[in-house]
C-alpha cells in the first residue's frame, strides 16, 4: 500500500482592510434675501392753478352832514346821513332768430334721349299735263 502523508502548512497572508477616516467639510449656506431694484419712472401731473381775478368795485360813499333842530332848548346833534348812487346798467335782450341751413345735394338721373332714324323715301313726282277734249 501507498502512504499519503499530510503535512500542516500554515501561511501568513496580509490583506489590507479598508480604513474610514474622517473630514470635516464646510458647506456654504444658501441665505434668500429680498432684491431691491430701482426704476426711474417720471410722471407727468397737471395740477390745477388757482386763478385770480381782479374785479372793481365801487362802493357807494358816506357824507357827514350837519343838522340843525330847533327846540325848546337849542342842541346841535351831529346825525350821519348815509347817500346814495344809483347806476342805469343796460343788459343786452337775448333774441332767437331762425337758422337757415343750405345744404347742397348732387343727383344723378338717367334722362331717356329719343334717338333719331333717317329713312330714303321714294315720292312719286306729279307732273300736271293739259288735256285736250274733243267735242
Amino acid at each position: 500500500q501507498k502512504l499519503i502523508q499530510h503535512h500542516h502548512v500554515e501561511i501568513v497572508v496580509e490583506v489590507p482592510v479598508p480604513m474610514t477616516q474622517e473630514e470635516i467639510v464646510h458647506v456654504p449656506m444658501i441665505m434668500q434675501q429680498e432684491r431691491i431694484t430701482q426704476q426711474h419712472v417720471e410722471i407727468m401731473v397737471e395740477v390745477p392753478v388757482p386763478m385770480i381775478q381782479e374785479e372793481i368795485v365801487h362802493v357807494p360813499k358816506i357824507m357827514q352832514q350837519e343838522r340843525i333842530q330847533q327846540q325848546l332848548v337849542e342842541v346841535v346833534v351831529e346825525v350821519p346821513v348815509p347817500m346814495v348812487q344809483e347806476e342805469i346798467v343796460h343788459v343786452p335782450m337775448i333774441m332767437q332768430q331762425p337758422r337757415h341751413r343750405h345744404i347742397e345735394v348732387e343727383m344723378i338721373v338717367d334722362v331717356h334721349v329719343p334717338h333719331t332714324q333717317e329713312e330714303i323715301v321714294h315720292v312719286p313726282k306729279i307732273i300736271q299735263k293739259e288735256r285736250i277734249s274733243q267735242q
